[in-house]
């Protein structure tokens, strides 16, 4: 399921867009010290190591939106968190997680870089409870959620269902679906072997209102990079103790500080060499 250009130049794998970067491409300084660093080697529980695909993945991802700010999902996932104690408890991860970021030192009070790092440290934890850092898992069959709106799929196990609760979903869905060169495929899938059933989509491909669902069950689970920041967006604004995921629900996702480290040296390399945007973009 790797993507591999058609012509090969001088041997270079496309770096920024489906596959690991080759000794040329200006993401091996990232992919290089996520897979090396303490966030990778950490023991989940009841999940083990994280493949290395997932890590290097994860920061891509992250180092992206580092890079592209002003993106409208970004925005959404950089704003400060809730007040504890309200309505945003349901809603927002961050929120709901409010003691845990604090007994970390990592407070999302305030709107920007810090907030977006903190959020993608707590979705490595979210990713690994959910499918072990495997990118094409599809729905769990355990659930009763069969619909085409409701079948989890992807690394996160959202649902087509919630895009509902902002615009910005279904674009990043239309934007990906007509363009899959951002997908990372290449990285999150080294080494990662999919289990046939896995491909499975749920809906009828005979109903018209079941088509978006089906096709977004399919691009959650072949287009990593959309799968992540779609599913960042969730953890926000549909991620809180009545959201979308079961793990943030009752805390069992990890938030893990060697991650946000990790995040943060990815962080300090995005902004100091602009060949990393160039070549995410």
């Amino acid at each position: 399921m790797r993507i591999f250009l058609n012509a090969v130049v001088a041997g270079v794998l496309l770096a920024g867009s489906n596959t690991v970067g080759s000794a040329q491409s200006p993401l091996d300084d990232i992919t290089k010290l996520a897979a090396a660093s303490k966030c990778a080697a950490i023991n989940w529980k009841n999940r083990g190591v994280a493949p290395k695909a997932y890590m290097r993945g994860m920061a891509l991802v992250f180092a992206r939106a580092v890079c592209q700010q002003d993106r409208a999902d970004v925005k959404i996932v950089s704003a400060a968190r809730g007040k504890p104690g309200t309505s945003a408890d349901h809603t927002d991860g961050l929120t709901w997680y409010d003691e845990q970021f604090g007994a970390a030192n990592m407070p999302n009070d305030n709107a920007g870089i810090d907030t977006l790092r903190h959020a993608y440290a707590l979705m490595i934890g979210l990713g690994m409870r959910e499918t072990s850092g495997e990118y094409c898992v599809g729905r769990d069959l355990s659930a009763n959620f069969t619909s085409a709106n409701s079948a989890e799929a992807g690394l996160f196990q959202t649902s087509w269902g919630v895009h509902k609760v902002s615009d910005t979903l279904g674009d990043m869905f239309k934007s990906y679906g007509a363009n899959q060169n951002r997908c990372l495929l290449g990285v999150f899938s080294q080494g990662v072997k999919c289990k046939p059933k896995e491909a499975k989509n749920w809906g009828d491909p005979n109903k018209p209102s079941d088509q978006d669902g089906l096709a977004w069950q399919k691009l959650s689970k072949t287009c990593p990079a959309f799968a992540t920041e779609y599913a960042a967006v969730v953890l926000r604004l549909s991620g809180g103790e009545k959201g979308e995921y079961g793990p943030i629900r009752k805390h069992a996702a990890e938030l893990r500080t060697e991650c946000d480290q990790m995040l943060s040296q990815v962080q300090a390399l995005a902004q100091s060499k602009p060949e990393i945007c160039e070549a995410l973009k």
